[in-house]
């Protein structure tokens, strides 16, 4: 108001640095958190958050404030709940809280287009979202007569009554099912729930009963998938059971001006249901009272850029904070999930039977390579098992975690490897679009004709990839139609969709595929799963090798045998291995992740390794290798009086990556580690910020429990 003394306010900006901005605030509206303004930086405007006013005790500033340039809204969708959950994420991983406040929202309500001011599809989709609003607000008792029960008036509730859809009582759930519906119905407040069901089992069915219940009551229901392909089928499938409750998808692939729709719908309360990726967990969500995490162990729940969350860990803390149940879903639960449940720090709900009546686990079979020599990637068991499913009138799903034709392509008279300029890597050969790519970088380039090096034009592929097998499979089965879904085959817009409908209509009689075939997928007439180069797994590097190799093993086997099984043909799984003796595949043929847990808890237990201890790890970036070590060194250095008072953290020395350069970037990172997590983030508080203080041009950043050492 015009002759009132300026505010000072505190400002939220997505710029890499662990602080907040005073600015001065001298407009009519009143500064509250969450509003969206525009404040100048440097030499042009940016969207901003308000994130507080500065109290008038506080001392003044010592030097001249910018001042707020614009308000874009009233934070009316950015309320005290989200203002919590997005703070511990920036406690707990360390990372600048305005990056996460800005970054989370779509693209379109935190940048400015070429004239200053916030692009047209914002006010649109606040429009599309008040208009869907107001749709529901005149929903009558006529309007929905004959599609659902009316039960009582209920405060939270948007529209003027609480409904129930009827689709879910149409699917009997047997008595393991029931029995977790029940627990999770009887529920009310905050509890972890651990999921646990084979393949198969009906996890999905679980989820939607308890779903329907909860909208009816008048709830949001946040629902997480670990990948963008699983989306569409799961939409349909809610849609078509929940009506007519609003039911949206949010993830990344998404059109801007679709997305932005999806996120108001979702912040206002009108959607009903929220399907999303990791991203989801941090959408606001005003009537939030139910939170599924299926596949909790998948490991796309991992952000890799940015602040480098876990949205699991995030589901359940914005399930504790909203004092709502959240239910984690898995054939193969993480590890540190499953020892939770062990603790009893979550609820266990176990489905041990197949849903449908009559389906059964496949059999696992082991072919050891060693006696079968493969030809072309294939053993002779192997292709017997092909032919004769194919015989049978059933598909087949051939799995190999690795894409493209050949993951080599070289000179055999000279030894040269086509190697990426960029990487510390091999380019991949990608026959069918004659062109080598880096699988890292994304950098490409045809496909030579002759050696480098030497001249020979006779240049080979070595190893196999997707696209290789696929062309092996249509030699060898020339009557039968090879289907390949993989990240190159789904490349375009509707690629997913298009070949799953053929995968699930029965077109294809053979799928080949990478780890996006794995999970998630009902496929009902699948009675053969053959799994290829699964060995390099079982001596990996990485602690967490073995977990992940036997949940895609699982998950995979999981979609064979979906249906009651006719004739004489049962569901089988192959596997080839040079070592059939190794205690996963023992626990792999009896389907038995119990004691494969048992057996892996036991050794992280012995190595002091998650979830018996907390790591940190920091990583540099530079042009130059010894740029990176040396600030790491420089940077233990600092830490070591700080980890000797904490006297329970470790840090290790620096050491490179195991593929050190990619996209001309070198690459080095330190482990820090405690078997105390509370004294691991003090002592990360305190050597953060003397890092930060420190003039460097190495790029670092911290990721706090890594997904990879």
């Amino acid at each position: 108001m015009t002759g009132c003394p300026p505010k000072r306010v505190r400002i939220l900006i997505a710029a890499p640095l662990p602080r907040v901005f005073t600015y001065e605030w001298c407009l009519r509206e009143t500064p509250a958190f969450g509003q969206r303004v525009i404040v100048p930086w440097g030499n042009r405007q940016r969207v901003a958050m308000v994130h507080s006013v500065v109290e008038t005790s506080e001392s003044p500033e010592e030097f001249e404030l910018k001042a707020v340039t614009a308000c874009l809204d009233d934070g009316d969708l950015l309320r005290g709940d989200w203002q919590r959950l997005i703070e511990f994420a920036a406690d707990y991983y360390h990372y600048p809280l305005g990056l996460i406040a800005l970054e989370c929202l779509p693209k379109a309500l935190r940048v400015l287009n070429a004239k200053g001011v916030e692009p047209v599809m914002v006010a649109k989709s606040r429009e599309y979202a008040n208009a869907a609003q107001t749709k529901r607000d005149c929903v009558t008792e006529s309007h929905i007569a004959g599609r659902m029960e009316q039960a009582e008036p209920d405060s939270n509730w948007v529209a003027p009554r609480k409904a129930k859809p009827v689709a879910p009582s149409k699917f009997r759930l047997n008595d393991e099912q029931q029995s977790a519906l029940t627990a999770l119905a009887e529920t009310h407040g905050f509890c972890s729930f651990l999921l646990h069901g084979v393949t198969g089992s009906g996890k999905t069915e679980v989820y939607l009963h308890a779903i329907a219940e909860k909208v009816a009551a008048g709830h949001q229901v946040l629902v997480l998938l670990p990948e963008i392909n699983l989306t569409p089928a799961a939409q349909k499938l809610y849609e078509e059971r929940l009506k007519p409750f609003k039911v949206v998808v949010l993830h990344s692939n998404l059109a801007e001006l679709t997305r932005t729709k999806a996120w108001f719908l979702a912040a206002t309360g009108v959607a009903d249901v929220v399907i999303a990726t990791r991203l989801g967990v941090l959408t606001p969500l005003p009537r939030l009272g139910f939170v599924v995490v299926d596949e909790e162990h998948d490991p796309s729940y991992k952000q890799q850029e940015g602040m480098k969350y876990n949205a699991r860990d995030l589901a359940v803390i914005l399930a504790k904070q909203r004092d709502v149940p959240v239910v984690l879903g898995s054939a193969t639960p993480s590890l540190e999930t499953w020892q939770k449940a062990e603790l009893g720090q979550y609820k266990r709900l176990s489905l041990t039977t197949r849903a449908v009546m009559g389906a059964s686990l496949p059999h696992v079979e082991l072919i050891n390579t060693a006696n079968f020599k493969p030809k072309e990637g294939l053993s002779e068991p192997v292709m017997q098992a092909l032919k004769a499913t194919y015989e049978a009138g059933k598909q087949s799903i051939v799995f190999l975690n690795r894409r493209g034709y050949a993951p080599q392509l070289m000179c055999e008279a000279c030894g040269w490897v086509a190697g990426c300029k960029h990487c510390s890597t091999h380019m991949v050969w990608h026959k069918r679009e004659k062109s080598l790519r880096c699988h890292h970088c994304g950098a490409g380039q045809r496909v030579p004709s002759h050696c480098p090096d030497c001249g020979n034009q006779d240049l080979t592929g070595f190893g196999r990839g997707t696209q290789r097998l696929e062309e092996v499979l249509a030699l060898l089965m020339p009557e039968a139609t090879v289907l390949r879904i993989d990240a190159d085959s789904t490349r375009n817009k509707g690629q997913v969709e298009a070949l799953l409908e053929q995968a699930h209509s029965g077109e294809a009689d053979v799928l080949v595929g990478t780890q996006m075939i794995a999970k998630g997928h009902d496929f009902a007439n699948v009675e053969l799963v053959v799994a290829l180069n699964v060995d390099a797994s079982l001596f990996s590097h990485s602690y967490k090798a073995p977990e992940r190799l036997f949940a895609q093993l699982m998950q995979v086997a999981g979609r064979a045998g979906r249906r009651a099984s006719e004739g004489t043909q049962s569901a089988r799984m192959v596997v080839q291995t040079r070592y059939p003796d190794h205690p996963l595949f023992a626990a792999l043929k009896a389907h038995d992740y119990p004691s494969f847990a048992a057996h892996e808890l036991q050794g992280r237990l012995e190595a002091r390794m998650p979830p018996y201890s907390y790591q940190a790890m920091i990583r540099a970036d530079h042009k130059n290798l010894g740029n990176c070590l040396e600030f790491l060194k420089l940077a233990k250095s600092l830490g070591e009086d700080l980890a000797r008072d904490e006297g329970v953290v470790f840090i290790c020395d620096p050491v490179p990556l195991t593929i050190v350069r990619v996209a001309e970037v070198e690459r080095a990172q330190m482990l820090v580690e405690s078997e105390s997590r509370p004294a691991l983030h003090r002592f990360l508080n305190a050597w953060l910020l003397a890092l930060w203080a420190m003039k460097t041009s190495t790029r670092w950043f911290v990721e706090i429990d890594p997904a990879e050492l």
